[in-house]
């Protein structure tokens, strides 16, 4: 969950490294820190987000062209100066960053405080440097070839996630990266290379990316020349990957004039899918003829992913094909997956752990898999046998918005040829999907009124109700709102609220209620259940296609099919607002990170 960024060059390390860690600071803003070498391995860290450390601790003022950086999502230890990376082992000679998780790091732990090792932070990170550190003790002549091997020898001691950074005193023209189910991605030029979390790290110096496959080894060695070194590994070998030539523009992941990236991006909804609309029609077509040749289809992801899925699961029932979402954690313990199962990981990241797992089962046991994602190389997209990319752009913001509607976009475009393909006319649903960003325009350009209205959401506690095809936006839309509000609010449909919730309603539950168009059969029933909760004194904020009240966000009356396309701005735009009126940090909202890597 934490980011991690490398540089090795001509350059001043600490400044190049400094940079990457605010474009990767959506992954971690707990702590952070720097290490470079310039005669010795200098580290500065300490906790909060990345320019308030970098204020306290000076980091531009670090020496050295070799350097990592480490920007953290705590998962063991408390948020602390001595838990931040990088860590050091006993001689202080090697340092390292790392992302993921240790899972056997309290039994390596015991063993190496057995056997003298000493440690300064409560993290399972810690054990990785000390490990390293008795490896290279077994050999009687510490040169570059025992260097490496020694690393391999620790990381076979390892269980778990983890991708690596790793500087030696001892070899000061030498960086080290190595990756196991934890994203890492090398930038590469002539004079400078670079190793990171994510493609965004390096972007500003080059577009030339090799993503890393597991348990490959990075070697970068300047040797003192211009030019730089580059040797992958893997069991010892040495590997080829492939490299790729990035069309994304940093530029993108500027604010362009807006307060916060959330709004940015949720302004950028329309022109997005455009390109979402245009993009991986062969890739659509292979999975729709994928469709076609199996008996069961999973789609498995996590949270906004999921909901997008539980969408995708109302459009494919429409043409009688049983699509089942399932939260990717889960899929292990109850997928039912063989030669005919088609399972579909939805990922924004493509680094979605659990996500990953589940196709990585799903492979195991004879599956077709297939991905929609939006980062190109990730390691979804070299899991699954069919890559469908999203074309969101860039997405800084922690809470996911655009990106879910490009994921609703590729899903909806799969549904319209999976019907073709069977022999069912889907012109009415074409017609509709150009049509997709004219609708969003409309309620994008009613965002004061949205936020006026938001103003009237006073209580502690929400609903979000809605039925049928909208029931998934009103889970979307429930869980936007507390993940950068931090106010409680869950998602259900309407009708379940008298099996059990109702009682909750009072004066100090405010609820949403998603209605559906008007050519909806459910249109009366999502009404009366409203009519339900006002009886008993609840507020309700509505969102539909006829203007009731003064609490009614009004929105374009489409065909019920694609109606999920404009309700879920309103929803999104409803949590910014609430949150920037709160004043929560709405593009870091606590807690949380962009891309969850750990399980």
């Amino acid at each position: 969950m934490c980011g991690i960024i490398g540089y090795i060059g001509n350059k001043k390390a600490s400044n190049v490294i400094l940079n990457g860690l605010k474009r990767l600071e959506y992954r971690g803003y707990d702590s952070c820190g720097i290490a470079s070498i310039f005669n010795d391995i200098e580290v500065r860290k300490n906790v909060g987000k990345v320019l308030e450390v970098s204020e306290k601790e000076n980091f531009p003022e670090m020496n050295g062209n070799i350097g990592i950086g480490h920007s953290r999502w705590a998962t063991h230890g408390k948020i602390t100066k001595d838990n931040s990376h990088p860590h050091f082992d006993c001689t202080k000679e090697i340092c390292i960053a790392h992302n993921g998780i240790i899972s056997n790091y309290k039994e390596l732990k015991e063993t190496l405080i057995q056997n003298g090792h000493i440690f300064t932070s409560e993290t399972d990170t810690e054990v990785i440097p000390h490990i390293i550190e008795e490896e290279l003790k077994k050999f009687n002549e510490l040169n570059e070839e025992n260097y490496i091997l020694g690393i391999q020898n620790a990381i076979k001691r390892l269980k778990g996630t983890y991708a690596l950074l790793i500087l030696h005193k001892k070899f000061p023209d030498m960086l080290v990266g190595i990756r196991n189910e934890s994203p890492l991605i090398l930038g590469i030029s002539k004079e400078e290379c670079f190793i990171g979390s994510d493609i965004s790290a390096f972007l500003d110096y080059t577009k030339t990316a090799i993503p890393l496959n597991d348990m490959d080894i990075a070697v970068f060695n300047k040797k003192g020349g211009k030019n730089i070194d580059l040797k992958l590994l893997n069991n010892g070998k040495i590997v080829k990957r492939d490299v790729l030539k990035l069309d994304w523009d940093i530029e993108s992941a500027e604010k362009g004039g807006f307060e916060h990236f959330m709004l940015k991006e949720i302004m950028e909804e329309p022109e997005i899918l455009k390109n979402s609309i245009e993009i991986s029609k062969g890739e659509i077509e292979e999975l729709s003829k994928a469709v076609n040749n199996c008996d069961k289809i999973y789609i498995t992801a996590m949270g906004t992913s999921l909901h997008a899925g539980m969408v995708f699961e109302y459009w494919f029932s429409k043409l009688g094909k049983l699509v089942i979402p399932i939260d990717s954690s889960e899929f292990l313990i109850k997928g039912i997956v063989d030669e005919k199962t088609l399972v579909i990981g939805i990922t924004q990241s493509g680094e979605t752990y659990d996500t990953i797992k589940a196709l990585k089962y799903a492979k195991e046991k004879g599956a077709k898999t297939a991905t929609i994602v939006n980062v190109l190389g990730s390691t979804a997209t070299r899991e699954a046998d069919i890559t469908i990319m999203m074309g969101s752009g860039i997405e800084i913001a922690v809470c996911a918005t655009k990106t879910f509607m490009s994921q609703l976009v590729i899903l909806y475009r799969l549904f319209i040829e999976y019907g073709k393909n069977i022999g069912i006319d889907m012109s009415s649903y074409e017609k509709e999907l150009l049509n997709i960003p004219k609708y969003i325009s409309k309620v994008l350009n009613e965002r004061e009124n949205i936020k006026e209205l938001s103003k009237n959401l006073n209580a502690k506690n929400y609903l979000f109700v809605s039925k049928g095809i909208n029931l998934p936006n009103a889970l979307e839309g429930a869980l936007k709102f507390k993940e950068i509000t931090y106010l409680h609010a869950e998602g259900m449909s309407s009708s379940f609220l008298k099996h059990g919730t109702i009682s909750l309603i009072d004066e100090n539950m405010d609820t949403v209620a998603l209605l559906p168009p008007t050519n909806s059969e459910l249109f009366s029933s999502v009404t009366s259940n409203i009519e339900e909760i006002m009886a008993r004194k609840g507020k309700v904020i509505s969102i539909s296609p006829i203007k009731n009240d003064e609490l009614t966000i009004k929105v374009p009356d489409v065909l019920e099919e694609i109606s999920p396309f404009i309700y879920a701005p309103v929803c999104q735009l409803l949590a910014y607002y609430k949150a920037v009126e709160l004043k929560r940090d709405v593009d870091k909202p606590r807690g949380l990170a962009k891309s969850v890597t750990v399980e």
